[in-house]
């Protein structure tokens, strides 16, 4: 399986926002849905500066199940954003 490069996911109209796990993923992705956002989530990019920052972490088992969250308008959202300009 291979995995997405932030750049890729970015330059497809994506915004990162942050990696999580747990209860606090769960949470973010329901904030962002709950305020009109269409959530996409991918691994934990373990050679990212927010990981490689933090000594040793790039290989805690911990990063297997983190994710990063990236967000984008919704349709409907995109049309709002539009209409404010």
């Amino acid at each position: 399986m291979s995995q997405t490069s932030g750049a890729d996911v970015c330059n497809a109209g994506w915004t990162r926002r942050f990696t999580a796990i747990g209860a606090r993923l769960q949470e973010a992705v329901e904030l962002h849905r709950g305020l009109g956002f269409e959530v996409r989530l991918e691994a934990a990019d373990t050679g990212s500066e927010d990981v490689v920052e933090r000594a040793g972490c790039a290989q805690c088992f911990v990063m297997t199940l983190a994710q990063t969250i990236y967000t984008r308008p919704s349709g409907a959202r995109t049309d709002e954003i539009a209409a404010e300009r």
